[in-house]
């Protein structure tokens, strides 16, 4: 039953068990237990008054699908999330083991084979039984009940609440329009189809409907695989699901699975030993429970991150309702199934590399996110960090893969480099100058001097004078890239990098020297798709996180594919991605793969170390890692313990790069072929051209 109260019926329903019982005989033609007798008198008036009131009814029943439980699931298949506002998975009657119907049958209805939806034994015995003085007694069959239930979720899915009211109230009139659907539906519905239906429908605990979400709540099982004794525990919990509720009253889910039992002994269903074993067994020997909370929150903290991401984009995309209120009643109700792209093996090897370099909770204070794209589709492999999800004390729900901001530092150069490329340079001219003074008029746009003020270039002990662009690249001089972009169009640098996604308040980022060397901010998620592009020849493809969405009968509602343009030529990006494996093969100490596999990197330092980035690729994989202070990013970083161990200070290639991406891209890529990155010509080793000095103030 939809009710968690009794279902005796109190004695201002007794005329409506009389009136309803009347209406059935003349319906049927029997009363009582079958016997035929004469309508005559008084009752033979209310009897024929009966069918008009039945024939103001709809003729027929239109059972709905139930609410249902959505899922999103990995690329394996594996469910991440469940989302609903009823717990309810809807199966087949082959996956409904027979003594789990024969439990309800034996307590709910015991005629059910022998009635056409209406019992009117059972009624005249409930009219008697509540007239006298030996308790309450219902006279629901499974048929009405199923009819019930099946007008309040019609109600339910609608939105409409007088639905749900006029399918519960305690009427006359509610009691006969049941009657007549009960008995319409056993016209068009076998026993099993309603048996089934009612099994699907029916609540087995607070948010819990259905014997499928039941079995899975209470025994982790299938219900197909349920045995005697759970079927009478959970066939007992539909008289009442709160009270009977086995997780929180255990003692009255005891003596209601024992009545269950007592039933199914007297209807021959179980023997007498199974029934002595079954009394003397506790509530708590039959559980085992797997209670976990709904949306992304029941995820397992190491992916709640990434459904978190995943319902982003499901509630963002039209497909699935104008709004997004109806966006998430469909999430809520609608049994679809959201698979997605997360790799299960690189997931885990992220939150493992992550939460290993920087624990959960760490003392330090520090976070690190990572995030891995396919190149080639946009499609989102990975994406953690070593948080908790949750709005407890010490937990977060922001993502800082997907929606931080961070300063990304000498990242940024890598636009400096597409520049320079496709101004056609090469990666061997020499830059850079003793002179790291630019005044006004240094930078130009489409060949003008533009207005900046004066700058002065910092930069570590060891990184002055010239050199060449992949000794620079590789060594992430400061001033050499200066000196590049006085040497190109300085507008243009910051052009592509709004092209490619990276923005200032969602504008152009302004063109001032320092942003050459990334005070500019963005999200792992972005630099990695701006790198994704290098990898595929300068096509960027759309991170996308979701493959396809189906419904319950897995009818496809969509199915995503690539979304890829062009940002950059491919000249550009293959002389570039040639540039960063170059140069990190010959400049990077810390940063190796397994197998000597190349790689094209970029690491970034913000100032005072406060973020570290190292990004990077193979063909087949870009990922992008950041270490900061994820609550406040521009808190510095220096002098600190991290999982005990102490650093005077951390850098993006020698923390970033040698603790997380590159363990984490070696196991990952581990047993898949040795691929090279592109064979680009960037220019001859041995060809210098000569650098233009730097320029002094002009004021």
């Amino acid at each position: 039953m939809s009710h968690s109260h009794s279902r005796a019926v109190r004695p201002t329903q007794l005329f409506a068990l009389l009136l309803a019982f009347l209406s059935v005989s003349a319906l049927m033609g029997v009363v009582g237990a079958g016997m035929l007798v004469p309508i005559a008198g008084p009752t033979a008036l209310v009897a024929k008054s009966a069918p008009s009131v039945f024939n103001e009814l709809p003729g027929d029943l239109q059972t709905v699908a139930p609410a249902e439980e959505s899922q999103i699931l990995d690329s394996s298949g594996a469910v991440i999330a469940h989302f609903y506002d009823k717990q309810r998975i809807v199966v087949p009657s082959a996956n409904i083991s027979d003594v789990m119907k024969k439990a309800i049958i034996a307590i709910e209805d015991k005629r059910f084979y022998e009635h056409n939806g209406v019992d009117a034994t059972g009624i005249a015995r409930a009219f008697v039984t509540n007239l006298g003085d030996s308790g309450r007694q219902g006279a629901s069959t499974i048929t009405q009940q199923y009819v019930r239930n099946s007008l309040a979720e019609r109600g339910y899915l609608e939105g409409d609440a007088d639905q749900v009211s006029a399918a519960t109230e305690q009427t006359t009139e509610r009691k006969l329009r049941e009657i007549k659907y009960a008995l319409a539906l056993e016209k068009t519905q076998s026993k099993d189809e309603i048996l089934t239906g009612y099994l699907n429908i029916a609540p087995f605990g607070p948010i819990t409907y259905g014997v499928e979400a039941a079995s899975q709540r209470y025994f982790s099982k299938s219900a197909s695989e349920l045995n005697y004794l759970e079927s009478a525990l959970l066939a007992g919990l539909v008289q009442s699901p709160v009270q009977y509720d086995p997780l929180v009253h255990p003692d009255a889910a005891k003596e209601r699975r024992n009545t269950v039992l007592a039933a199914m002994l007297e209807q021959n269903v179980i023997t007498q030993e199974e029934y002595d074993k079954g009394i003397d067994t506790t509530i708590d020997s039959m559980l085992h429970p797997t209670v976990s909370s709904e949306g992304c929150s029941g995820a397992e903290s190491s992916k709640a991150y990434f459904c978190d991401y995943v319902l982003a984009q499901f509630l963002e995309d039209p497909t699935f309702g104008e709004t997004r209120t109806e966006r998430e009643r469909m999430l809520k109700t609608q049994g679809i199934t959201i698979r997605t792209t997360m790799d299960p093996t690189m997931q885990n090897a992220a939150f493992s590399s992550l939460t290993h370099t920087i624990p959960v909770g760490d003392a330090s204070g520090l976070n690190d996110a990572l995030v891995s794209l396919d190149p080639r589709s946009g499609r989102v492999l990975a994406m953690a960090q070593n948080t908790t999800y949750g709005i407890e004390s010490g937990e977060t729900m922001s993502n800082y893969s997907a929606d931080g901001n961070f300063q990304v530092g000498s990242t940024f150069k890598v636009f400096t480099l597409l520049e320079w490329f496709k101004e056609g340079h090469s990666a061997y001219e020499t830059v850079g100058s003793n002179n790291t003074f630019y005044g006004n008029g240094s930078f130009k746009c489409g060949g003008r001097a533009i207005y900046t003020d004066g700058y002065q270039v910092n930069d570590l002990a060891g990184k002055t004078g010239t050199m060449n662009v992949v000794r620079a690249t590789g060594q992430s001089v400061n001033q050499a890239f200066v000196n590049m972009a006085s040497r190109v169009d300085f507008c243009a640098i910051f052009d592509t990098a709004y092209n490619m996604g990276i923005t200032e308040d969602g504008e152009v980022p302004s063109p001032f020297p320092a942003n050459i060397l990334g005070s500019v901010s963005s999200s792992p998620l972005q630099m990695a798709s701006v790198f994704g592009a290098i990898a595929n020849s300068g096509q960027q493809c759309t991170p996308q996180s979701i493959e396809s969405v189906t419904d319950r009968d897995e009818n496809v509602l969509k199915e995503f594919s690539a979304d890829c343009k062009e940002v950059i030529s491919a000249d550009v990006a293959n002389k570039t991605a040639a540039l960063l494996t170059a140069s990190a093969g010959q400049y990077y100490t810390s940063t190796r793969l397994g197998d000597g596999r190349p790689f094209a990197a970029k690491s970034g330092t913000t100032d005072g170390h406060a973020n570290t980035w190292l990004t990077g690729f193979t063909p087949s994989v870009v990922t992008s890692a950041w270490v900061g202070h994820g609550a406040n990013s521009s808190q510095e970083v220096g002098s600190v313990t991290i999982n005990g161990k102490y650093y005077g200070e951390i850098y993006g290639e020698t923390f970033v790069g040698q603790n997380i991406w590159a363990p984490y891209m070696t196991q990952i890529l581990a047993g898949t072929p040795v691929e090279n990155v592109s064979s680009a010509n960037i220019g001859s080793s041995t060809s210098r051209s000569n650098p233009t000095p730097a320029p002094t103030s002009s004021n």
